[in-house]
């Protein structure tokens, strides 16, 4: 009876994309479970193209007035309605910087770049269009895919009495309802790229490098346990490599000067065997 009702469930698909009507549906848990979520806040329905836009800039302000310019920069984009969030204060060697992403009405996004240009010099500034019409069109698809086949397996639900059936249906249903929310999740960040345009923002100075020769006692401190450490070390290495060449060189040594004794001590020649002539 399941596949049976699953196989009608598919062929009720039209090839235009729409799809039959569901018809009077059991009490119960079909009517709980097809109560209606939260949709997009925008309807797209009359729309035929989705485009997601999302842009960088990097801006260059003058040495000493970094703090100044960022709380300007943020004033100027919540009067225009701009969401901030992902804000970093960062100090390198030659420069500090505040790092930020905003996102705005997409019909504010061309405006709003060219407001953050009167903040400073731009170094660079880049944007990124693409169109997501086929991803919507594709998910909306997928999810409507899955109402009809849900709506059809709480149907099976309620006409079924087997016990094994009813839990058969129940794992059905528990997977299609898992995939329908993942696809709604997909199609609601979508349209939330769609609806709100990204900017990632990057304000900075640069600051002159230091030319101060005084140490803290702490970094001569360390400086210092750093050196004895690396004397320890490398008197440990060279006893580990000389110490193995000097025992072979005095055992060398010691053998040649036993040789040599032993040839001292030993009659040098048969002349010295000869027995003296008597007189």
């Amino acid at each position: 009876m399941l596949v049976s009702v699953l196989m009608f469930g598919c062929m009720g698909i039209t090839e235009e994309g729409t799809y039959p009507s569901s018809g009077g549906m059991g009490t119960g848990m079909a009517r709980e479970a097809l109560a209606p979520s939260a949709s997009p806040s925008a309807d797209y329905s009359s729309s035929n193209q989705y485009v997601t836009k999302e842009g960088s800039i990097s801006i260059k302000v003058q040495e000493g007035t970094l703090a100044e310019k960022f709380d300007e920069m943020k004033a100027m984009l919540s009067a225009q309605g701009a969401e901030t969030s992902d804000i970093r204060y960062t100090e390198y060697g030659n420069r500090k910087q505040y790092t930020m992403t905003v996102k705005v009405a997409p019909s504010k996004f061309d405006s709003i770049n060219e407001m953050l240009k009167d903040i400073g010099e731009v170094k660079d500034i880049s944007v990124q269009l693409e169109d997501v019409t086929q991803q919507y069109t594709d998910l909306d698809t997928r999810i409507k895919n899955k109402e009809l086949e849900l709506e059809r397996l709480y149907k099976l639900y309620n006409m079924s009495d087997n016990v094994s059936d009813l839990l058969n249906v129940e794992r059905e249903v528990t997977r299609v309802e898992t995939d329908l929310e993942l696809l709604k999740g997909q199609k609601q960040y979508l349209v939330s790229k769609v609806e709100r345009s990204a900017i990632a923002i990057t304000i900075y100075e640069e600051k002159p490098a230091s030319t101060s020769l005084t140490l803290p006692l702490e970094s001569l401190g360390q400086w210092f346990f750093a050196a004895v450490a690396a004397a320890i070390s490398l008197i440990v290495v060279a006893a580990g490599f000389l110490l193995p060449i000097a025992i072979v060189l005095g055992l060398i040594w010691l053998v040649y000067t036993k040789v040599f004794a032993q040839k001292k001590g030993r009659p040098k020649g048969p002349e010295h065997s000869k027995i003296p002539e008597p007189d």
